[in-house]
């Protein structure tokens, strides 16, 4: 069966080592030794250092001076930390939100589970649920943080899923946002608090509803989130191995050079081994020419997900 393969990395082609990399990290061509574990490039790796966690020295390297820094527009969008999952997503977020300049107001979710009649599912532990593309239970928001978007509200005005933007201010019920990217940069526009559910495939066994802004912090975005998306300085926190197809490959092609990503890996690493090492999942089937039929309908189906 004839293989479909990435040819060429255009975000990373002023860095060849680097666009080489990915290439072979795409295409599942890169070395991997047990468990599809592959070599990280030295130049990419950050690690712990002394009482410096790694969590800190990443976060340093991606926004350094952020308490100068965090107000200017073009600073905050050339930069990213990109995860996996939504809890640490939220974990890294609660840490950076602490650096960045003026006073913060945490605003609490109402979270229910519909035709609960007999209140199983107490409120206390719908709280604690991270469902993807939905924000978290307690948004912490701030003056001119970065924010973004979890929903289609107003396309045609610029609001949709995945879009950036920068918090103005707030009161009880709706968020004042300047548009950061896209046709409807610079634009004001107002976000409400509304009713969110997850995808039914999150497999809850209840229909869970979260009323709350549809708004997560942008420090840190998920994986999946960033799809599409080019970003100058770009951290990549691994506490756990990348869990599907082309993660690894997606999550480092959004840099644009070695200098510039850099990944934190808190897994187990192989024993007498040197370097850092982590999962690289690439099933050569789904790379055959016979499949790209089925590549097309997944694809169109992850949009789907990704506008809902």
């Amino acid at each position: 069966m004839e293989k479909i393969q990435l040819t060429r990395n255009m975000r990373a082609r002023t860095d060849p080592a680097f666009s080489d990399f990915l290439l072979r990290v795409g295409n599942g061509e890169e070395h991997t030794i047990k468990d599809d574990l592959v070599l990280l490039l030295e130049q990419l790796v950050i690690k712990s250092n002394g009482n410096i966690s790694g969590e800190d020295r990443l976060i340093s390297e991606i926004y350094p001076s952020l308490n100068e820094n965090g107000s200017c527009a073009k600073y905050m969008t050339e930069r990213t930390i990109l995860a996996s999952r939504n809890e640490y997503i939220d974990q890294l977020n609660e840490m950076l939100i602490v650096n960045f300049s003026g006073e913060s107001k945490t605003f609490i979710s109402f979270d229910s589970a519909e035709d609960d009649t007999n209140n199983y599912y107490q409120e206390e532990y719908l709280n604690t649920l991270t469902p993807n593309d939905l924000p978290p239970h307690g948004l912490i928001l701030k003056k001119n943080i970065h924010i973004m978007l979890l929903r289609n509200l107003d396309p045609s005005n610029g609001l949709c899923n995945g879009t950036r933007m920068v918090c103005r201010g707030f009161d009880n019920n709706v968020i004042h946002a300047k548009i950061m990217m896209g046709q409807c940069t610079s634009k004001h526009v107002f976000i409400p608090i509304i009713q969110l559910s997850p995808p039914e495939n999150e497999g809850y066994p209840f229909k869970f509803i979260r009323k709350q802004f549809s708004v997560r912090l942008c420090f840190a975005m998920t994986i999946n989130k960033a799809q599409g998306q080019t970003v100058s300085n770009v951290g990549l926190y691994l506490p756990q191995h990348i869990f599907s197809h082309g993660q690894l490959y997606v999550a480092l092609s959004r840099g644009i050079s070695l200098s510039t990503t850099k990944v934190l890996v808190m897994t187990e690493q192989p024993k007498r081994r040197k370097g850092t090492y982590t999962k690289n999942i690439v099933y050569q089937e789904v790379l055959g020419k016979k499949s790209s039929q089925y590549i097309f309908l997944c694809y169109k189906y992850i949009i789907i997900l990704f506008i809902i």
